[in-house]
C-alpha cells in the first residue's frame, strides 16, 4: 500500500495554472484531472527507476536496429507503406530520437518495476510532468518540504537534444515548425517542445495544424503566410503519429518517405521511432536476444498464456484504448473500447502495481530525452486499466 507514500497538496492553485497557460488541465471535464497529494520516494527508488529507463531504452534501440538487419518489419508491425521511410531513417536518421516516455508498473515497496510500453513517438504528460508538479511542490507543507527535491530534469534534457540536433546539421537553418492535430493537449504538450528548442538556438520556431501544412517531395516543408509567400522548415516536430499517417494519411506517407529520403527536412521523431513505438517488437524481444529484469513476457498468440493472466493489445493503441485484461478467467476481467480494435494484437503478461488503500492502482512514467533518463511522475486509476480518466500524480524526493 503507499498510502503512507501520500502527502496532502490541494490541487495546483488555479491562478498560477492560468499564468502559465495550463488552466485547460484542471477546467470542465479535467477538474479533477490533477491528485490533491503528492507521492513520496527514496533516492534509491528514484535510481532504479532512472537505471531501468537508461537501459530499457539502450535495449530497445538495439532491438530495433536488429529489426533493420534481418527486415523484420512485418513482424516487428510496421505497414508496408511506412517499411521503406523507417528503413531509410534507420540508416541515415540514427540517433535523432528527441523524446520518448516509458509506463512502466510497480516499482515501491519490493512489488517488482516492470516496463509496459514505450511511447516514443508522440507522447503527452509533458507539461503536468515539467510545470504543474514544480507548483504542487511548491505547496507541500513547509516543514515536510525542507530537505526534498524533485527528479524534473526534461526541459534540460529536451534542449541538450536540440542542440544535438542542431550540431548535426550545421549547414540547415535553425527554423523549426510544430504540426499538431488541432487538440488543445497537442499545442500544451508542444509549448514544452517549443521552449527546449528556443533555449537550444532555434531562430524560428512556427505552429500549425496538420491541414495548413504544405508537403512537397521535390522541396519539402512549408507554410503559406500569406498569398503566394512560401516559408520553408529545415526541422519539424510533429504531433501527428507516424502509425496514424501510415493508415489513415497515405498519400502524406508516401510525401514524408520522399522528403526524408532526399534530406529536404528533419522530421522528430524521426520515422524509426514507429518501431520502438510498437507494441509488435516486444514479442521479439526474446527472439533477438534482449532481455532485462523489467521486460515482461510477451507473444502475438494468446494461447502462450494458458493461465488466462495477460493483457491483449493493439500495436499502436494508446489512452488505453481497446485494452482487454484477463486474469485468470476466459472472460476478460476489464475491457477498454477505442478507434484500433482493427490492429494486430499482443499480448503481455500481466504486471503488479503498487495500490493504495482504495484500490487505486499507480503507474509510473519515466521520460527520456536527450538520450537519457530525466525525469519522472506517476498516474492513479480506481480500475485495472489505466486510460485517459487517470489523475496524474506528482512526486517528491525525500532529503
Amino acid at each position: 500500500m503507499v498510502d503512507d507514500r501520500l502527502e496532502e497538496t490541494g490541487p495546483p492553485n488555479l491562478k498560477q495554472l492560468r499564468k502559465r497557460g495550463l488552466e485547460w488541465f484542471a477546467e470542465g471535464e479535467n477538474h479533477d484531472y490533477f491528485a490533491p497529494e503528492m507521492l513520496y520516494l527514496e533516492d534509491r527508488e528514484l535510481s532504479a527507476y532512472s537505471q531501468a529507463a537508461g537501459d530499457l531504452y539502450d535495449r530497445l534501440l538495439l532491438a530495433a536496429k536488429k529489426v533493420g538487419e534481418p527486415e523484420l518489419f512485418k513482424a516487428a508491425g510496421i505497414p508496408q507503406n511506412a517499411v521503406e521511410a523507417v528503413a531509410h531513417s534507420l540508416r541515415r536518421e540514427w540517433g535523432n530520437h528527441l523524446v520518448g516516455r516509458f509506463d512502466f508498473a510497480g516499482g515501491l515497496d519490493e512489488v517488482p518495476l516492470k516496463m509496459l510500453e514505450f511511447n516514443a513517438d508522440t507522447l503527452s504528460l509533458m507539461p503536468e510532468t515539467l510545470s504543474v508538479q514544480s507548483l504542487q511542490f511548491e505547496q507541500l507543507p513547509r516543514s515536510e518540504r525542507k530537505g526534498t527535491r524533485q527528479w524534473n530534469k526534461l526541459l534540460p534534457a529536451l534542449t541538450k537534444g536540440w542542440q544535438k540536433l542542431l550540431n548535426r546539421y550545421t549547414g540547415r537553418p535553425a527554423t523549426l515548425l510544430l504540426i499538431g492535430l488541432g487538440h488543445e493537449e497537442d499545442w500544451l504538450n508542444l509549448d514544452v517542445i517549443e521552449m527546449a528548442a528556443q533555449k537550444a538556438g532555434f531562430e524560428e520556431v512556427h505552429r500549425a495544424p496538420l491541414e495548413e501544412v504544405i508537403f512537397s517531395e521535390e522541396e519539402g516543408v512549408f507554410l503559406e503566410i500569406a498569398p503566394d509567400e512560401y516559408l520553408r522548415y529545415d526541422f519539424v516536430f510533429k504531433m501527428a503519429p507516424w502509425d496514424f499517417i501510415a493508415y489513415e494519411e497515405p498519400e502524406l506517407m508516401g510525401l514524408l518517405t520522399q522528403i526524408i529520403k532526399r534530406d529536404l527536412c528533419v522530421v522528430l521523431n524521426p520515422a524509426y521511432s514507429m518501431l520502438l513505438q510498437s507494441k509488435g517488437l516486444l514479442p521479439l524481444l526474446k527472439e533477438l536476444k534482449i532481455d532485462h529484469p523489467a521486460i515482461l513476457r510477451a507473444s502475438t498468440s494468446a494461447a502462450d498464456f494458458p493461465d488466462n493472466r495477460y493483457v491483449e493489445k493493439p500495436i499502436y493503441g494508446r489512452t488505453g484504448d481497446n485494452i482487454r485484461l484477463f486474469d485468470g478467467q476466459p472472460a476478460a476481467a476489464a475491457e477498454n473500447p477505442g478507434d484500433y480494435g482493427g490492429l494486430p494484437k499482443i499480448y503481455q503478461e500481466l504486471a503488479l502495481f503498487n495500490i493504495d488503500s482504495d484500490g487505486d492502482r499507480y503507474q509510473p512514467s519515466v521520460f527520456v530525452a536527450g538520450g537519457e533518463a530525466c525525469a519522472l511522475c506517476f498516474r492513479r486509476q480506481d480500475s485495472l486499466i489505466v486510460d485517459d480518466d487517470a489523475e496524474f500524480v506528482g512526486h517528491y524526493l525525500g532529503g
